[in-house]
């Protein structure tokens, strides 16, 4: 049975969805290569022609059949909760660069000034 997290996270789909996406890297680099290496290594320029259209084809069938397994399982993964009072922006916390970025410090700063409780002037 797949784990769960709370915020409904398969992880099972996950670490198998990290996997299609290495799968997929790796298939579009041998696109790439195909397409960098073109018709090298053989005698006649029809033999060329055919072997690199047929290498091609293959390597784009792989990427094509990588993304849709990504894509299968992107479905299973889940969505996190979005009980997170910021909703989206919530996930500015997870910047790898928030210490050179104040910005969700401030977000976060200007969503506590705005749901502070109004004092009426007279009270002051």
């Amino acid at each position: 049975m797949a784990d769960v997290l709370s915020v409904g996270v398969n992880l099972e789909a996950f670490s198998q969805a990290i996997s299609a996406i290495q799968a997929l890297r790796s298939s579009v680099s041998r696109v790439f290569d195909c397409l960098k290496d073109g018709m090298r290594n053989k005698e006649t320029l029809e033999g060329r022609e055919k072997a690199f259209i047929a290498h091609f084809q293959d390597n784009l069938h792989s990427v094509n059949r990588d993304l849709n397994e990504l894509e299968r399982l992107s479905n299973l993964v889940g969505k996190p909760s979005e009980n997170h009072p910021l909703h989206n922006s919530g996930l500015l916390s997870l910047d790898p660069v928030q210490d050179k970025t104040p910005l969700y410090s401030q977000l976060l700063q200007a969503y506590k000034w705005s749901n502070k409780p109004s004092v009426s002037p007279g009270l002051l």
